[in-house]
């Protein structure tokens, strides 16, 4: 994708979105590939940004505070009939698509955002834009050649007196010119119905394809990861129906049963909160300091049994020291689930290798503190990440597993997290060696004093 947008699209964009996870992620994805990005946090920031710096495209967000994405463009198109915009809709919000298009919206995106949808429409825009500019500039030839003709057939009036050996020549001259106007603006006229009608079927079939596709494609992509928890407490309950049939049922059995279960229904809860990070209801969470170790064990707690009966030795080498930062704990669990889960992923992909029988699986969480720095590190012995989809890794819906092990939120979502807590994500790797992952957030001085 980096290597694709060596040349920036030569476009100006306003992303206008109020929730700083994903305009932190769509900022860093737009970036790449167009040549000028501003961005605001609702709709009153983006209509001054609109006047100040006048952009060819608008993607915004339709419910914002202060003033929303509707009311923005109502403004806009008062005053500007030609700029592209595009609102970016959660699933809720459909009951506004046809008020959109009636002020004017040229096409519609279902959040979550797809990296791949989102540049492919915002590519075919540009595709608008730079015709137009084109276009403009034919016109100005157009206009340019009529001048041309106007005085040299005013000069030729002027002279006929006294130029009449040059009439000929002169007389070729003006034949030839209104000759290539009318080739010019024959030219101009087919290619712009073609482009209009192109632009029309193509703007019709993104709007229905993103109705359609974004939902399937996450629905998808998280039904498997259900269904196994969901397989453990049906054979769970079945079990217990089982024994208290045979009268044999014991409150020790009893209780470790109902454990498992919970421990399922809460790897389900977990599943769809890692899908609903991305939704405005998960912006505002609780913060609080608190110490990133006892976070970390408490994490490990939860696969910690799993991880022993894949055979995979699972290393805590955390710092002795007290590490206070702030933010939401349980959004920090669940960033260092997601990547003991992409670990777990690369260490028996790893062994499944002929060469790789008598491999010893090991991931190993080791935490420091550097320069006011607290940082926990994720580091595996698996199959390694390739050098060309390091830079996409944190995209979403970028994954290079199959469907039936990922849909690409995981990295993702860590990543704004970690962004949303001033922090940031490194990431070192070799291929069939190793890769360590490198959180690094701002200590908090004092802790809890």
């Amino acid at each position: 994708m980096i290597d694709r947008y060596v040349d920036k699209l030569d476009i100006t964009v306003l992303f206008v979105e109020d929730e700083d996870v994903l305009r932190a992620i769509y900022e860093r994805i737009l970036n790449k590939f167009v040549k000028t990005l501003f961005v605001a946090e609702n709709g009153k920031e983006g209509l001054e940004k609109y006047k100040e710096c006048q952009p060819d495209l608008i993607i915004t967000d339709i419910q914002m505070p202060v003033m929303d994405g509707l009311e923005m463009i109502e403004m806009i198109r008062d005053s500007d009939q030609n700029v592209r915009i595009v609102i970016l809709s959660a699933y809720g919000e459909t009951e506004y698509f046809m008020d959109a298009i009636k002020i004017g919206v040229n096409s519609f995106l279902l959040k979550p955002v797809e990296t791949k949808k989102l540049i492919a429409l915002v590519e075919d825009l540009a595709k608008g834009i730079l015709l137009e500019r084109e276009l403009i500039e034919q016109e100005l030839k157009r206009r340019l050649a009529e001048e041309n003709l106007r005085k040299l057939n005013e000069e030729l009036e002027k002279r006929i007196d006294d130029r009449t050996k040059d009439l000929q020549h002169e007389i070729k001259e003006k034949i030839q010119a209104e000759t290539e106007l009318k080739e010019l603006n024959l030219n101009l006229e087919k290619r712009v119905k073609e482009e209009l009608k192109k632009r029309q079927e193509q703007q019709r079939l993104l709007i229905q394809k993103s109705k359609l596709e974004s939902m399937g494609e996450l629905s998808a992509g998280i039904a498997h990861e259900i269904n196994q928890p969901l397989g453990g407490i049906s054979m769970g309950l079945d079990n217990i129906l089982f024994k208290m049939s045979l009268g044999e049922i014991t409150d020790h059995y009893l209780t470790s049963k109902l454990e498992a279960l919970f421990h399922d229904i809460d790897r389900i809860r977990q599943i769809i909160n890692h899908v609903r990070v991305f939704s405005r209801d998960q912006q505002s969470g609780l913060v609080e300091t608190f110490q990133l170790n006892e976070v970390i064990k408490s994490a490990v707690s939860l696969v910690n049994n799993q991880y022993a009966n894949h055979n995979i030795d699972l290393q805590l080498d955390l710092g002795e020291e007290d590490m206070w930062v702030k933010g939401n704990k349980y959004k920090i669990e669940q960033v260092l689930l997601n990547l003991l889960s992409n670990a777990k992923f690369a260490v028996e992909e790893k062994q499944k290798l002929k060469s790789a029988k008598s491999f010893k699986k090991r991931i190993r969480i080791n935490t420091f503190i550097s320069d006011s720095i607290v940082v926990f590190e994720v580091e595996d012995n698996g199959s390694g990440i390739y050098k060309k989809d390091l830079g996409n890794i944190f995209d979403p819906f970028f994954t290079t597993k199959d469907v039936e092990n990922g849909t690409g939120l995981g990295l993702s979502i860590s990543y704004g997290i970690i962004k949303e807590m001033k922090g940031h994500i490194d990431v070192e790797s070799e291929i069939n060696k190793f890769t360590k992952m490198k959180v690094s957030l701002p200590e908090e001085k004092g802790g809890r004093d």
